[in-house]
């Protein structure tokens, strides 16, 4: 099985990405820990779209991010999408939570040697930067494209909801 897990920055994607690993079992890689390099500092892009390949070179796998110059390739190859589709201001307000609670520490979905911030640079990326209109059109073009293995989430209640049947067809006799 693979899976991709998209969306717009502080909207849950990564927590989400690790649930799936949790109860699907498969690899799974945080773009965001190969595209930094230490004190957020890009890596060159050929490297990184190296490492991703890699990486999809197995047989099932989750990717969390979106990473636009390979996503083709990777929402061609999912059996499943996940588009987290979260307004802004829900997102703003996750990365403020994220900030207090991962204070001058490296979360492991993000690169060794980048501590958590909220900087009004990215600050402005979840408001606006990180919304263009090629962003919107992006994810549109997902969910029509993709309609037949893509599940779209709103907000954080439809990704509980999901995440709790999991855990229900887990618990169902004859599944592991």
């Amino acid at each position: 099985m693979k899976i991709q897990v998209v969306g717009y920055a502080a909207s849950g994607k990564s927590t989400f990405a690790k649930h799936l690993k949790k109860h699907h079992g498969l690899p799974l890689l945080h773009i965001d820990t190969i595209f930094f390099g230490p004190r957020w500092v890009e890596r060159d892009r050929d490297v990184v779209e190296q490492e991703i390949r890699a990486f999809m070179a197995q047989d099932d796998w989750i990717i969390d991010g979106q990473y636009r110059y390979m996503a083709t390739e990777r929402y061609d190859e999912c059996d499943q999408l996940f588009i987290f589709e979260f307004n802004r201001f829900t997102c703003l307000f996750n990365a403020i939570v994220r900030r207090f609670k991962y204070h001058n520490k490296v979360r492991d979905s993000i690169a060794p040697g980048c501590k958590e911030k909220l900087d009004p640079g990215f600050v402005m990326w979840i408001l606006w930067t990180g919304r263009t209109k090629a962003s919107r059109d992006l994810i549109k073009r997902q969910k029509t494209l993709y309609k037949d293995k893509v599940v779209v989430f709103k907000n954080r209640r439809q990704v509980k909801r999901y995440l709790m049947h999991l855990d229900q067809d887990r618990s169902k006799p004859g599944r592991s």
